[in-house]
């Protein structure tokens, strides 16, 4: 049976995606069967990270019915097994939650993990995304207005008893006006499970379209998500 954890965030901009896709690869790269669920179905952006903006069959087509998740499974040239979406607006008339429920769970045939790169806030999308997922990861920056949007996120997630596995900071910065670890902690009464260094370099990974830890496997950043990668698998790069 393949375990669900979804990446979320309590607002848009924090690196939710950026998180998804390099967590999956590091995964991947334990030697753990990962595919890469896009759950952001209104806004979709796993494919547009990956150089990819159309694919045969997506989510979408799963939805209505018309293939099983099977067909949807595309492999990246990295390894890594991604289910996209269709980015077109026409198809944000397709979303049937009840039916992505339904089918999402296939994936337990293909999959030790699946990873759902999540919707951002606590709209319709959240809610569903929350209850069809196992355990989540909330994913702040170290500032005031992140850390609250993700506090409500938090509060908003034990309504629903999962596990959440822990907080990861990402764009992390060793300055005095940002939020320390502990702050976090103590205001969310959820643990720090990792901090992700701010870099110029994750926006020449976007303009590349190709993951960050593909591109820069030696930096500081793709450390720390092998590091995250070999907690939730057991497994050691």
């Amino acid at each position: 049976m393949a375990k669900f954890i979804t990446i979320m965030s309590g607002k848009g901009g924090v690196g939710k995606t950026t998180t998804s896709i390099n967590l999956a690869l590091a995964m991947h790269k334990t030697g753990s069967d990962v595919v890469l669920l896009e759950g952001n179905l209104s806004s979709p952006n796993i494919s547009v990270h990956l150089g990819g903006t159309y694919f045969p069959v997506t989510i979408h087509d799963v939805m209505v019915g018309k293939h099983p998740i099977k067909n949807a499974i595309y492999e990246h040239h990295t390894g890594l097994r991604i289910v996209p979406a269709d980015i077109s607006v026409e198809a944000m008339q397709l979303v049937n939650f009840e039916e992505l429920k339904k089918h999402v769970h296939d994936l337990h045939l293909y999959a030790d993990y699946v990873i759902v790169d999540g919707s951002p806030g606590l709209g319709r999308e959240s809610t569903h995304l929350i209850e069809m997922t196992d355990e989540l990861i909330i994913i702040t920056n170290p500032d005031p207005a992140s850390l609250l949007d993700a506090k409500r996120l938090i509060d908003f997630a034990k309504r629903f008893n999962k596990i959440i596995i822990g907080i990861l900071i990402t764009k992390h910065k060793n300055k005095s006006y940002k939020l320390k670890p502990e702050e976090i902690e103590r205001e969310t009464g959820v643990r720090v499970i990792g901090m992700i260094p701010e870099c110029k370099k994750f926006e020449m990974s976007l303009h590349h379209k190709k993951p960050y830890i593909h591109l820069y496997p030696r930096r500081k950043p793709s450390k720390e998500y092998e590091k995250l990668a070999g907690m939730l698998t057991g497994r050691v790069l």
